[in-house]
């Protein structure tokens, strides 16, 4: 794919979530005028909203964030809950859908009861949500890793995960560091999440001196891949790296299994939700995930307490280590929890406030949000990880850097 398609594609994307977003911005402001003011000084409980796929093609995000909100929600309350109250969350499924995920949105922030909002692990979904938070004036902290909200342009929009380009900078010094010489990119053509991590990696990889010698789009809702498999084939990569989420990733491993040409994946990839249903096509994969995914073989430290105090528990109602979407789902409950303890308040403009001033240590790593900074994490809070006989294994390249770049 050329510059301008890849332009083409990136504008008509923008596009449609522009007018989606521009249609729900409208309507929240008839519902804020008309909603109760509530109050910041109420002895109720504190209540935060949260929007995630909770069916559709993007279940296993939202899934594993639902579970994971719920459980740090209980463990919150058990320990005598934020400000002296209980801690309340109201969990909306957006279908993995991007126009229901800004309705059911809509419908969170406009009733003033609420401090906070959660944002789908969707990327789509919620970069869409920005302008109706801004409307609304309530701070958001989005699951899915949203390069829109990272620079602070949107004062009410946070990201909760390592964005897309922290990711492809870590992938890329890892390539660098085993001197991989070529590499050939699939992604998801009409989501953000692998256009993003497309246009981040290619440009990472030629500062690193690695030649894409193909970046080749792919419609995550189908079923057969051979025709990208054949392109990647007959460019003759060092590697392939995958862009994307969903079902898709999994029937592209088995198409691709045999290849020679060693595949890599992303964070979204990086739980047994993946390992399981690709089988042996799994094994010797290489992804980039959350710090926290590989935490069984942290060093003893603050941030190994961090994750261990999530896993104890999950282990307990789960039978599987908790994916990255769990871990992403604790830490937005986390953020919101210290920016409201931070605030002593819930009203919105000053949980806004602290959020932007907060520096936390969360199981995904130390967040250091600032006026400018609304993403918070660079790549020491990655890993790189390998599918070792169906489980997921620190490379020795992470385990190495854990002794000089672990978030403390």
């Amino acid at each position: 794919m050329n510059a301008d398609d890849h332009n083409e594609v990136e504008q008509m994307l923008t596009s449609r979530l522009a007018a989606v977003a521009a249609a729900g911005a409208l309507s929240l402001t008839a519902a804020c005028t008309a909603a109760d003011a509530g109050s910041s000084t109420s002895t109720g409980p504190v209540k935060i909203g949260v929007v995630v796929p909770v069916t559709g093609f993007l279940s296993p995000l939202g899934l594993g964030d639902k579970a994971a909100v719920e459980q740090e929600v209980k463990a919150i309350n058990d320990a005598g809950g934020v400000l002296g109250r209980k801690l309340e969350v109201t969990i909306k499924d957006d279908k993995s859908d991007v126009p229901q995920s800004v309705t059911e949105f809509n419908q969170l922030a406009a009733d003033k009861s609420y401090s906070a909002i959660l944002s789908s692990s969707f990327v789509s979904a919620s970069t869409a949500v920005g302008p109706s938070a801004k409307t609304a004036k309530i701070p958001i902290v989005a699951l899915g890793p949203v390069s829109a909200f990272a620079d602070g342009s949107n004062p009410y929009a946070f990201t909760g995960v390592a964005v897309p380009e922290v990711y492809a900078r870590a992938m890329v010094d890892y390539l660098a560091a085993q001197k991989v010489s070529s590499l050939a990119i699939g992604y998801t053509g009409k989501d953000l999440y692998g256009e993003t991590g497309n246009k981040a990696t290619v440009a990472a990889a030629k500062e690193a001196g690695i030649d894409v010698v193909l970046d080749e789009p792919y419609d995550q809702t189908a079923t057969d891949f051979s025709a990208l498999v054949s392109k990647v084939k007959a460019a003759k990569p060092a590697a392939f790296l995958v862009w994307g989420a969903g079902p898709a990733p999994v029937i592209i491993s088995k198409q691709f299994a045999g290849s020679g040409i060693p595949l890599l994946m992303t964070g979204a990839q990086a739980s047994q939700l993946y390992v399981k249903p690709a089988g042996a096509a799994a094994e010797g994969v290489v992804m980039t995930s959350s710090i926290a995914v590989p935490g069984r073989e942290l060093p003893a430290g603050p941030l190994k307490d961090l994750v261990d105090a999530f896993t104890g528990p999950w282990a307990k109602t789960n039978a599987a280590y908790p994916p990255q979407f769990a871990f992403d789902g604790a830490t937005g409950v986390q953020l919101l929890k210290a920016a409201i303890e931070k605030a002593g308040s819930t009203d919105r403009a000053k949980v806004r406030d602290a959020l932007e001033s907060l520096d936390v240590l969360t199981p995904t790593g130390r967040f250091t949000f600032s006026k400018t900074d609304h993403a918070g994490l660079d790549t020491d809070a990655v890993a790189i990880v390998k599918v070792e006989n169906g489980d997921l294994k620190t490379t020795p390249y992470s385990l190495q850097r854990f002794g000089t770049n672990l978030p403390k």
